[in-house]
């Protein structure tokens, strides 16, 4: 299973960029946001009460889209990163915790109400989520945990808004899970909402 899902990934990538034609455009962006993360506990309670204080954090990304003028349905490619960051005191120690979320997926945003210059739309989406070191900075040392690679998902809504002929803005609320694939064993549900606004050109 493990095997499968990376060439899955692999060929849906490859599928999207060679199977466009004169009818559709290929169009880019850039976006920007807050990740707010919802569990586990761990990850949630602040650090003075053995958490690593991720609340709201910042995420950036690209991406890369199919607009197939008449068809509802626009697949994205994306890569986001999100920057989780914590800090408190423990034992009259100040700790400053982080960790930093690479993910890469595929996503098909579904147009709900096809308006003039609104589109409302839901999604739902797929990716690959490398997590880097997790690490706890005190004052005179450091702690620090490997990272992992799980396989996660989304759902969510938001609307595209045209601002100018040529450029978009793409506004979405997501629940994403992180680790939704590959989970170790006791390993707790990692997940956020993510409020985002992407500029498309």
């Amino acid at each position: 299973m493990k095997k499968i899902i990376p060439l899955l990934f692999c060929g849906a990538l490859i599928l999207l960029f060679t199977n466009t034609s004169h009818a559709q455009m290929l169009r880019l962006g850039v976006s920007a946001g807050l990740t707010s993360m919802t569990a586990p506990a761990g990850y949630t309670n602040s650090v003075g009460i053995n958490g690593l204080g991720f609340g709201s954090n910042f995420n950036f990304g690209v991406q890369a889209r199919i607009d197939v003028p008449l068809l509802p349905l626009t697949p994205i490619v994306f890569v986001n990163y999100h920057m989780l960051r914590g800090s408190g005191n423990v034992d009259n120690f100040t700790v400053n915790t982080s960790q930093n979320i690479w993910s890469a997926g595929v996503e098909a945003e579904l147009n709900i109400l096809p308006l003039p210059l609104i589109k409302p739309y839901v999604s739902i989406e797929a990716a690959i989520n490398s997590f880097g070191d997790l690490k706890a900075d005190f004052s005179s040392f450091s702690l620090s945990q490997g990272g992992m690679t799980r396989y996660g998902g989304a759902i969510g809504v938001g609307a595209v808004v045209t601002v100018l002929p040529i450029v978009d803005l793409d506004a979405s609320l997501k629940y994403n899970i992180f680790n939704l694939i590959g989970k170790s064993s006791g390993e707790s549900s990692i997940n956020a909402l993510t409020l985002d606004l992407a500029v498309i050109f």
